[in-house]
């Protein structure tokens, strides 16, 4: 049995938890914080109306993260389990299916992406003001899609492979040029929303690289022809314990565009107006995503712990990576809501400044649609373990309801009370989606108790 086996099942759990954890948390923060720091940059060289631009943007970011998941995590977990009984030759197919079909997906939609950016915009919420700087942007990022993807999904199985610090670091370097490449795009070279878009890309080139030479570099064993082979069966299995978080990340999409389009018109009825209304949650999305990316990061590093004690019958260490996860979650969101009540305005004044209401309405997001944000590490967080238990079908339902139940709430409640219903579906998203949560894993743990197991 092999040293990383042996530790996954064995090992304390807060120890593994921050063994795996951290190298998760570290790539998904340096990512979200590149994301930060870009929206200052475009927010003070640019203005507001760049912020909105790339709020408009947002859903195809999802989208890429989507189809990294759908076929990045299936193909992990699947990985983590088969090694946990033992078979390595099944491990492989795995990994390697995943691998052809996360390279076919993302040529696919970055091809779709560039040919359809005109009509796109517009459907992603643009105002007349905000769609030239978008469809710039837009169509530059979609050159760098498909590395993204595929450098995002197969990060996953080197993590799994038992090398999360060098999928830390492909993260980190790709991060690390985009942002000295956003500077100088953006200051020294003036080159306005276009700078900021080629230097995503090519920080997005180099991770894809790097991930590359990993995989050819594999630890559990070299990948062959066969093992990159597909079949239905393989797409199947996959996307079977994948579609959870990534139907999580598709409804995210349509939330997004949703929220997108309900801000425009009801801001453009507002004293703030719709461009200005854009931006201020563009840039809040942006902050938040700094500590939400810290409760996912953990989570997700949790999942090889999860597979493989589940995959051994250890029940025990499954419970206790998911209760252990939780508080780290709500740890976090209270921190996040601390920020947001105590240095709101001057959270607001880093990404520049903006006509009429823009940096009073940033506050009010904060104040009302990211009321209740210390509870909403928790759908994701049951999502992520039903997904490494092997319950896609349950964890999907988990996945789609904070943003299934946001989605009905934003084309309810605004009707009756304009934008103060678009903020106010937030908070009431989150109770409605945490307690769905808690209940489905209440009864999950029930059955496994059930099934019994070894600690």
């Amino acid at each position: 049995m092999s040293t990383v086996r042996n530790e996954l099942g064995e090992e304390r759990i807060s120890r593994l938890l921050v063994r795996y954890g951290i190298p998760a948390v570290a790539s998904s923060l340096v990512s979200a914080l590149y994301n930060f720091i870009d929206q200052i940059f475009i927010g003070n060289r640019i203005g507001y109306l760049g912020n909105a631009a790339t709020t408009v943007a947002f859903p195809l970011t999802i989208l890429c993260g989507a189809t990294a998941l759908l076929f990045g995590i299936g193909a992990s977990v699947l990985f983590n389990i088969m090694q946990g009984k033992g078979n390595k030759d099944a491990a492989m197919q795995n990994a390697g299916s995943g691998i052809t079909f996360l390279a076919i997906a993302a040529a696919v939609i970055g091809i779709v992406v560039s040919v359809l950016v005109h009509p796109l915009v517009y459907a992603l919420g643009a105002t007349q003001s905000v769609a030239p700087l978008a469809i710039t942007y837009i169509r530059i990022i979609a050159v760098g899609m498909p590395f993204t993807i595929f450098a995002t999904g197969a990060g996953l199985l080197i993590r799994s492979d038992g090398s999360p610090r060098y999928s830390m670091a492909v993260t980190l370097t790709g991060v690390g040029i985009n942002v000295v490449l956003d500077y100088l795009f953006l200051y020294p070279l003036s080159m306005g929303i276009a700078g900021a878009a080629l230097a995503t890309v090519i920080g997005q080139m180099v991770s894809f690289a790097m991930v590359v030479w990993y995989l050819l570099h594999f630890k559990c064993d070299r990948f062959t022809r066969a093992h990159l082979r597909v079949t239905g069966r393989a797409f199947r299995s996959i996307t079977a314990i994948g579609a959870a978080a990534a139907v999580n990340q598709a409804a995210m999409m349509v939330m997004q565009i949703v929220l997108n389009n309900s801000l425009k018109y009801y801001g453009d009825l507002s004293a703030f107006g719709g461009s200005e209304v854009l931006a201020a949650a563009g840039v809040v999305a942006k902050i938040n995503m700094l500590f939400y990316c810290i409760m996912i990061g953990f989570s997700v590093g949790g999942e090889p712990i999860v597979g493989f004690s589940y995959g051994a019958g250890k029940y025990d260490r499954v419970k206790e990576v998911y209760w252990k996860t939780i508080m780290i979650a709500i740890s976090v969101g209270l921190v996040e809501t601390l920020c947001f009540w105590l240095f709101p305005a001057e959270l607001a004044a880093l990404f520049g400044s903006g006509e009429n209401g823009y940096q009073e309405f940033v506050v009010l997001y904060m104040h009302t649609f990211m009321l209740l944000v210390i509870i909403s590490g928790v759908p994701p967080v049951s999502m992520n373990l039903l997904s490494s238990v092997g319950k896609p079908k349950t964890g999907m339902i988990i996945s789609l309801s904070k943003q299934l139940t946001l989605i009905v709430l934003l084309l309810i409640l605004p009707v009756f009370f304009g934008l103060n219903g678009v903020l106010a579906s937030g908070p009431a998203a989150d109770i409605i989606a945490g307690a769905g949560a808690a209940l489905i894993i209440r009864k999950t743990f029930r059955a496994m108790e059930q099934m019994g197991g070894t600690q």
